[in-house]
C-alpha cells in the first residue's frame, strides 16, 4: 500500500496532476460530461418488442390475435390493423365494392370484406370510409363484439345535413309503424326511387293537425300514382319524413312482386298527359342541384319533326336528344330521354 502511495505521489510531483486536470478538462468540454450513447440499445429493445409482438400475434388464434392487435395498435386505422394482422399469417383481406347508392352528388358506398370464413359489410360517403367501416366490422366479429350495427357508416358520416336524425326524432318517426329501419333521408330516397321508375315525383299534402299548442300532432299524406301513405309527427317536417319513409318502405316491399297493373303504370306514366316531363326533370335538377339547358335545332329531321337537345350539368355532362311534331313535344321527348339516362346512371 505504501509503495502505491509513493508511486502516485511521485507521479503528481512530476506534473502528473496537470495531466490529470487536462484529461478532466477534455472530458468536460462545454461543461457536459459525456455519457454512454444508449440510443442504439433503445432501438434494439424497441425492435425486440415489435418482434415479440409479431411472434405472439402469429402464435395466437386469429380471434385472440385480432384482440391483441387492436390493443397494441390503437393509433392505426382499421384497414391497417387488419392488414398487419393477416400479413403475418401470409394472407390478405379481400375487399369488394358491392353497391353504390344515393344521389349522384352524394353517393353512399358499400364494401364487403372477407377474412377466411368471416364476412362483414361497411358503408360510407367515400370508398375509403366504407373500407374502414368494413374492416372495423370484421375485426369486431373476430373479437366477438356485437356487430348488429356493423354496416353503419363510421363517425365522419352525417345522416342528413338539412335535418339530422337524433334518437328522439328516430323514435318519433318510427312510432306507429314498428321498428323498421329508417333511411337517412327518406324524402330524397323516395324522390330517387320515383326517378328510377319513371314515376312522377311524390306529392305531399297537409291532412290536418290536432292537440294543444305545445303538443301538436301533424298529419301529412304522401301520394304517388295510386299509392297513398300517411305520416304523423310533432312537426310538419317529421310527419313528412314519416310519410316518405312509409311510402318508400311499401314500394320496396312490393318491388319484387308488382302486379301487371303497376307495371303498366310504370311504363306509361311518363306518356300520361298529366305528367309534365320538362317540369319533372326540372324538379329533379333542383333536388339534385344540377342545371338543365334546352337547345332547339333549327333544321327538322328527315321525317319532318322538330328536334331538340337537352344538356345536364351533371358529372359527367350529359346531352340527350328528342324530336316531336312541335318544339314543345321535342323538348318533352328530350326530357324523357334525359330521365332515362339518369335512371341508368343511378341504377343500383
Amino acid at each position: 500500500m505504501e509503495d502505491l502511495r509513493q508511486q502516485v505521489g511521485s507521479n503528481m510531483m512530476d506534473g502528473g496532476i496537470d495531466e490529470l486536470r487536462q484529461g478532466v478538462g477534455n472530458m468536460m468540454v462545454g461543461g457536459v460530461v459525456p455519457v454512454p450513447n444508449h440510443a442504439n440499445n433503445v432501438h434494439r429493445r424497441s425492435k425486440t418488442r415489435v418482434t415479440m409482438h409479431a411472434l405472439m400475434s402469429e402464435a395466437l388464434p386469429l380471434d385472440e390475435a385480432a384482440r391483441l392487435e387492436m390493443k397494441a395498435l390503437p393509433n392505426k386505422t382499421p384497414v391497417s390493423v387488419l392488414q398487419e394482422l393477416l400479413s403475418r399469417r401470409g394472407t390478405t383481406p379481400k375487399y369488394e365494392l358491392v353497391q353504390i347508392e344515393g344521389a349522384i352528388h352524394e353517393p353512399t358506398f358499400r364494401y364487403r370484406v372477407t377474412v377466411a370464413d368471416v364476412v362483414a359489410m361497411g358503408t360510407g360517403r367515400s370508398k375509403k370510409e366504407a373500407k374502414h367501416a368494413a374492416a372495423k366490422a370484421v375485426l369486431d366479429k373476430l373479437i366477438g363484439v356485437n356487430t348488429e350495427n356493423a354496416e353503419a357508416p363510421i363517425p365522419n358520416s352525417i345522416p342528413d345535413e338539412n335535418f339530422p336524425l337524433s334518437s328522439q326524432n328516430i323514435q318519433e318517426i318510427q312510432s306507429g309503424y314498428g321498428e323498421e329501419k329508417v333511411v337517412n333521408n327518406p324524402i330524397g330516397s323516395l324522390q330517387e326511387m320515383c326517378m328510377s321508375r319513371h314515376w312522377p315525383p311524390p306529392k305531399y299534402s297537409m291532412e290536418g293537425e290536432e292537440g294543444l299548442p305545445h303538443e301538436r300532432q301533424f298529419t301529412i299524406v304522401c301520394s304517388i300514382l295510386k299509392y297513398r301513405q300517411v305520416g304523423q309527427g310533432k312537426s310538419k317536417k317529421l310527419a313528412k319524413r314519416q310519410a316518405a319513409h312509409k311510402m318508400w318502405q311499401s314500394l320496396q316491399d312490393t318491388n319484387s312482386n308488382r302486379t301487371q297493373g303497376v307495371d303498366e303504370d310504370e311504363n306509361t306514366c311518363l306518356n300520361d298527359g298529366d305528367v309534365n316531363l320538362v317540369q319533372f326533370l326540372q324538379e329533379i335538377a333542383s333536388e339534385q342541384q344540377f342545371e338543365v339547358t334546352y337547345v332547339d335545332i333549327e333544321e327538322k329531321s328527315i321525317s319532318g319533326k322538330c328536334q331538340c337537345l337537352v344538356q345536364l350539368s351533371t358529372l359527367p355532362v350529359a346531352v340527350c336528344y328528342g324530336s316531336g311534331m312541335t318544339s314543345k313535344d321535342a323538348q318533352a321527348a328530350a326530357a324523357q330521354n334525359a330521365l332515362e339516362y339518369l335512371k341508368i346512371m343511378t341504377k343500383k
